[in-house]
């Protein structure tokens, strides 16, 4: 009886150590793993400080490009501030030079206006006592519209009235327009019957007549009289109670001379004679 119980245990304890070695080896089984697949290993622990210095790296990098766009918004906020303020200035410069420009204006032609009322008012005064200290003119000299004028007493050749006129800073007298003549004609006449020498000459018989500027003679003005009981060349031209006539130039007469009037002196325009 008691042989059949061991034996009996015997068989139990054999089927209990097969029943575990399959489990173990269907264990095993399970944990194998598939054909083709390999088993994720874990990260070595020597990574982590590469790891960590790259994203300090990338984060200071980020934080140098946040800085950097911030300056580069700041320079673009600075630039448009800076450009308004340029447009500002040269729209107000802009301004202030018209404005300059237009007082200018206003100046000249209140310069001008101012002349004119001081000329008129300067050549009342010097109608009335035949001179007066604002006048454009050098002493003893006629004032006539805008040239002042100068008959002498000297008594010289064409050329040499030529050359007196050039050493007074003027030139020989001039009559090209009806108001010089009619100024000048009357300043010929003469009890003595001196005449002048005007700057109308000719280069021969049968030229043209020509002023000392080269301007042509008008024949509408006057007539210029020959002067037949000369034998010698008539190529000069003298005034002489209120006519004209053609003259040897080598003869001797008074110089008339004119000159540009100056600007009226304003100063004087209180001042006695």
């Amino acid at each position: 009886m008691q042989a059949k119980y061991s034996s009996t245990r015997d068989m139990l304890d054999a089927d209990g150590d097969t029943m575990m070695s399959l489990h173990s080896r269907a264990s095993t089984a399970t944990q194998r793993p598939e054909p083709g697949h390999t088993e994720p290993r874990r990260p070595s622990s020597a990574w982590r400080p590469v790891a960590l210095i790259l994203l300090t790296l990338c984060l200071v990098l980020l934080i140098s490009l946040a800085a950097l766009g911030l300056v580069f918004f700041q320079f673009y906020q600075l630039s448009n501030t800076q450009q308004e303020n340029i447009s500002q200035k040269e729209e107000r410069l802009g301004n202030l030079s018209r404005q300059l420009q237009s007082l200018q204006t206003q100046k000249r032609k209140l310069a001008e206006t101012l002349h004119h009322v001081a000329e008129k008012l300067c050549r009342e005064l010097y109608n009335k006592t035949g001179e007066h200290r604002c006048s454009p003119c050098p002493e003893k000299w006629k004032w006539h519209g805008d040239k002042c004028y100068k008959f002498y007493e000297e008594s010289k050749s064409w050329q040499g009235c030529e050359y007196f006129c050039i050493a007074e800073n003027s030139t020989m007298l001039k009559i090209n327009t009806q108001e010089v003549l009619e100024f000048a004609m009357p300043q010929s006449y003469s009890e003595f019957f001196y005449s002048y020498w005007t700057g109308l000459s000719r280069n021969g018989n049968g030229k043209a007549w020509l002023w000392m500027d080269g301007a042509p003679y008008s024949h509408e003005l006057f007539e210029i009289i020959i002067d037949f009981t000369s034998l010698r060349s008539r190529d000069c031209v003298t005034i002489l109670n209120g006519k004209a006539f053609s003259k040897d130039c080598r003869e001797l007469r008074r110089c008339a001379c004119e000159r540009a009037a100056a600007t009226v002196k304003l100063q004087r325009l209180r001042e006695p004679l």
